[in-house]
This record gives C-alpha cells, structure tokens and sequence, in this order.
C-alpha cells in the first residue's frame, strides 16, 4: 500500500521535474535560433566551420568560383560578454570571358583573420566589434595583392523573437601593397533584416552601401536574399543567397551556397 509521505514525494519531484524539463527545452530552442541567425548576425557568436561555395558572373561573360573553409571560435569571458577567432581560408578560379587577354587561373586566395568580441547589452540589444587582417598570400591575379586591415561593427536589435535587425559596418585601408598594385580604402554597410520561420528557417532581405574613397568615392549599391535552415536533429545549417547590384557595375550577380558545422557550446566557461 503506498503511503501519505511518497505521494507527497512523488509530487514534489514532478513539480520541479516539468518546469526544468521545459527550461531545458526553451534553452535548446534560443540555442538553435541562435545560431541560424548567427551567420546574418555577428553579435551571435557560435562556435561553426563552415564551407562557402561563392560563384560571381560577369557581363563580359567570365566567371569567379570560390570555395572558402571558415572557422569561428568562441569563449565566454562573462554573462554578457563573448569573445572570437575567425579564420578564412579561401580557394579561387576565375574562367576567362570575352575580354581580349583574360585566362583561366586557379589558385590560394587571400586569407582573412580575424578577432572581435560580442556583448550582450539587453535581451534584445546586443553590440560586437573587432579586427580582421587580409594577408597577400593569393596567387598572382587572385587576391588584392596588398595587406589590408578591416575594422567592423555591429548592434543588433531582436525586435521580437522571430525578427532582427542588425546592421554593420566595415571599413578597409591597404596599409602595404604589392606588385604594383592599388591602394584601397572603403567603406561598406550592411542592412539585413532576419525573419526566423518555423521549423527553424531564416529569410534575410539585405541592403548593402559601399562607399570606395581610392576611386573618387564611388557608390555601389546591392540587394540580397538569404534563405537559410537549421537542422532540428543534426548539427547542420544550409543557407542559399542570390546578391544583385542595384548601379551599373561589371558584376550581373553573386550566389552563395553555405553548409555549416555547429560545435557543441561551451555550457560552463566561467568558473563557478
């Protein structure tokens, strides 16, 4: 026969049983939205690598194709701050055009790396900032030719739990050139507005301004769609975006296939 006392037992360890069961499952939910956003969303740093498959088209009929490896590494420094490494190596092939002279050239790309830091200001406002370094390592035809410095910033604004806005801005400077080459010197910005879907889908409308200084400050405008997944059961993310200059530029447009590996987060980085 069972007692008074383990029922009571019994109840008592329901009670706190559901409500973190459900805890859990909320956490599980913000650490998966989290992360589809992260790759529109800086300020969200998860712990990814990520293969980028980028192809560029060009009016005089010549085509970029570039496969870059990317790697974000996270730490948590304290309940509202985080901090990164990211590092991208890329792997480039252009396809000759129509242009008199031009010639297939296959080769390493310019790397990037980069470290910045994330802090979370509100539960809906959050700012990051940091530093990437682009090294001359392309082959020749390939890369920038110069060693360029690029400061960036975020905020990021969840203005309710399915829709962000967080827009960015970057500037360049060549401090170095080789090769003869140009210096640079520009500014972009980024406007992308993120709707998380159900199931763990993301759409992202972007607008993107650059401002190029090293050429009697030209203005080049862009549109870009991103739709992006989650995988509910898996560590995986897809995402596809189709870009398109809105000003007459040499490029017809620009699509992005992104598959993403998501580590597992660091649950406790701060000493208790």
């Amino acid at each position: 026969m069972i007692s008074r006392s383990s029922c009571i037992a019994t109840a008592v360890a329901l009670s706190l049983t559901i409500p973190l069961a459900a805890a859990d499952s909320r956490s599980d939910r913000q650490e998966l939205t989290e992360e589809l956003k992260s790759d529109q969303d800086p300020t969200l740093l998860a712990r990814r690598m990520w293969l980028d498959t980028e192809w560029n088209r060009f009016k005089d009929s010549s085509n970029d194709v570039d496969l870059t490896v990317g790697r974000l590494w996270a730490w948590r420094l304290s309940e509202h701050l985080d901090w990164g490494l990211r590092l991208k190596v890329p792997l480039r092939s252009h396809w000759a055009g129509d242009t008199a002279g031009d010639s297939n050239e296959y080769g390493l790309g310019d790397i990037k790396a980069a470290a910045g830091m994330a802090a979370r200001l509100s539960e809906s406002w959050r700012v990051a900032g940091g530093l990437e370094m682009r090294f001359p390592t392309a082959n020749d035809g390939l890369g920038a030719n110069a060693w360029r410095p690029q400061l960036f910033g975020t905020v990021a604004w969840d203005v309710t739990p399915t829709i962000t806005l967080s827009p960015s801005a970057e500037y360049n400077k060549s401090i170095k050139e080789l090769r003869g080459s140009a210096s640079q010197e520009f500014l972009e910005l980024f406007f992308p507005a993120t709707f998380v879907l159900p199931d763990y889908w993301a759409i992202t409308p972007r607008y993107e301004y650059k401002v190029d200084f090293a050429n009697n400050d030209q203005v080049t405008r862009s549109a870009k769609l991103t739709l992006s997944k989650r995988l509910r059961n898996s560590p995986f993310g897809f995402a596809l975006s189709f870009k398109k200059p809105i000003d007459e530029t040499e490029k017809r447009f620009q699509v992005n296939f992104v598959t993403t590996y998501y580590f597992p987060p660091v649950r406790s980085a701060l000493p208790e």
